[in-house]
């Protein structure tokens, strides 16, 4: 089934002021002392793999909470948590923020997490917050540009695309958007921004350096989905939730439709890995039978489907693509699944509940990277008192 894609003409978007509500809370940025390069990572840019190790971390947000939950993937257990209220830049209105969607930049020092009326980075070498964008409505998602240099934030109440300078946590500017701006991703080379729309059956494609609205992708159906980029930066897979399917089309002009998949009830999540010289989809459904869904990247093949005790709620490769980790919704757990048998390998558990995870490799800098986590369990306080 092919999909019409409209492109159009667009105006230099004008730069919209920056509201007097938008604010910034900053702290240095810890030194870097790592002694190797972390961007060789998987989806979504396409570089060469980085085993696990105890230098990874999977960071689960909380939606209940101020909570960002700490897993040593190489472990398989609960570290500890992040937790936001704490920190010293907070304002007594966010003392209940909870905490929800998660991005990282490439370099994997940096965090960012949506929470009430706010974006806060979050310094993953202290695990400490070390700044925070303040805004009159919620976020709806997050992403930042492949060289870090800016954050792309999604306010849908607001009809507009903010962009975040992260070495300041200062708004830049806005770009207009109408439709309910919602899941963002950006292209490898950092040239264009897709962003999915909530309340149109939608996807735009914003020129970054030019700030201009210059396509409309058609997806099936509006409403709440995700968006990820392949790891060779060539598709682009958007889920649509309500009407239970992927948009697979063309990362580049003119965005053509390859294909749309009846992916499955709830389908939400979507992420990719890397296998040798394969690459494979993982999308995640719900309903009477939550699993996620693996399809080939060339052929757009079903692979197989892997059942999981409850809808997945987020999905990221490890660092080296063996596994897929997935949000459990409403179980309080974190699924690895085994990229080569298409099975769960392990469940880990945790002490709140998943809304959303990201996978960082090397996370850890220096050190056992235990600093400021607060103890959420037996294991997690022998651990700290270990450091």
């Amino acid at each position: 089934m092919k999909a019409a894609i409209v492109l159009v003409a667009a105006m230099l978007a004008s730069v919209a002021p920056v509201p007097a509500i938008a604010q910034a809370y900053w702290a240095e940025p810890a030194a870097d002392d790592f002694a190797y390069d972390i961007n060789a990572v998987q989806a979504p840019w396409s570089k060469a793999d980085i085993d696990v190790s105890h230098h990874d971390r999977i960071y689960v947000s909380d939606p209940t909470s101020t909570k960002i939950v700490v897993i040593d993937p190489a472990a398989g257990n609960e570290l500890g948590w992040i937790d936001l209220s704490k920190s010293g830049m907070a304002e007594p209105s966010f003392s209940s923020p909870n905490v929800q969607r998660l991005a990282a930049a490439r370099d994997g020092r940096t965090v960012a997490t949506l929470a009430t009326r706010s974006v806060t980075l979050v310094d993953l070498a202290k695990n400490t917050e070390r700044g925070r964008t303040v805004f009159e409505t919620s976020p709806t998602a997050v992403a930042f540009t492949p060289n870090g240099h800016e954050l792309w934030v999604s306010l849908g109440h607001e009809h507009a695309i903010a962009v975040v300078d992260p070495k300041t946590a200062r708004e830049i500017t806005r770009i207009p958007a109408k439709g309910g701006v919602g899941a963002t991703i950006l292209s490898p080379n950092g040239r264009y921004a897709f962003v999915s729309l909530t309340a149109k059956p939608s996807i735009l494609v914003v020129d970054v350096a030019h700030r201009r609205i210059v396509g409309h992708v058609a997806s099936t159906g509006a409403g709440a989905g995700a968006i990820a980029v392949s790891p060779d930066g060539k598709q682009i897979w958007a889920t649509r939730r309500e009407s239970g399917t992927t948009t697979v089309f063309a990362a580049k002009p003119p965005f053509a439709v390859r294909e749309v998949i009846k992916t499955g009830p709830a389908t939400d999540a979507v992420n990719f890995a890397q296998r040798a010289d394969d690459s494979f989809a993982y999308v995640s459904v719900g309903g009477d039978r939550p699993a996620i869904k693996v399809y080939r990247t060339d052929s757009l093949e079903a692979v197989t489907t892997v059942p999981l005790q409850a809808a997945p709620t987020a999905v990221w490769p490890s660092g080296d693509g063996t596994r897929i980790y997935a949000s459990l919704a409403g179980t309080n757990k974190v699924a690895a699944i085994d990229t080569l048998t298409y099975t769960t390998a392990s469940t880990i558990p945790i002490s709140t509940d998943a809304q959303n995870l990201i996978y960082v490799p090397g996370a850890v800098r220096s050190g056992k990277g235990l600093a400021n986590l607060v103890p959420s369990g037996r294991d997690a306080a022998l651990a700290l008192a270990a450091r």
